[in-house]
């Protein structure tokens, strides 16, 4: 299974480029060419979808858009690779994950590909899984750690816990830690 790609650009085709990888090209589905131009090195997180007639390459810049990506496809029945790609071409990582939150079928079904009951299926099924995508990756110490461990066994999302944490004294005692923790979250 491919992973990662990191070589250079020697053809581009509308959404799609041809990397060239120590003599070997690639073609590589993008949702978003952007600024490359043919000769620039490029490195793409690859998601590979496999099938009866054959194997397309659909490369991401960031990790976490080829997390959605993936999870998307997983996730929802109805959607594939091409209708999940659809919605990266239409929607940035950022704007898709508010319109799930918020529950916008609307925007959704502008995605060609997403009727109604897709719209409303993408949004339930995929509901809880973007809560933990949004979680910051904040680098916690042991203290805030143990916390936020404690916050999400007590029924706080991730994203709530890390949010208020990073409000907290990382060298106040973890008890405290967690006691301040739940009265802001109550409060909210």
């Amino acid at each position: 299974m491919i992973a990662l790609l990191k070589g250079n650009i020697c053809e581009i085709n509308g959404h799609k480029l041809i990397v060239l990888v120590n003599g070997i090209g690639f073609e590589v589905v993008l949702p978003r060419i952007g600024n490359f131009n043919v000769g620039d090195d490029i490195s793409l997180y690859i998601y590979e979808d496999v099938k009866d007639d054959g194997t397309t390459l659909y490369g991401f810049t960031e990790m976490p858009e080829k997390k959605l990506f993936g999870l998307i496809i997983r996730k929802v029945g109805g959607i594939g690779a091409k209708t999940a790609l659809e919605i990266f071409k239409r929607f940035s990582r950022e704007q898709f994950i508010s319109l799930v939150e918020t529950g916008d079928f609307k925007k959704l079904q502008t995605v060609p590909g997403i009727g109604g009951k897709t719209a409303k299926r993408v949004v339930i099924e995929l509901g809880g899984e973007i809560k933990d995508l949004l979680e910051q990756k904040v680098p916690l110490n042991e203290n805030l750690q143990i916390a936020k461990n404690a916050l999400i066994s007590v029924g706080y999302s991730a994203t709530d816990a890390v949010k208020v944490l990073k409000t907290m004294d990382e060298n106040d005692s973890v008890e405290n830690i967690v006691k301040m923790a739940i009265k802001k979250l109550s409060n909210e």
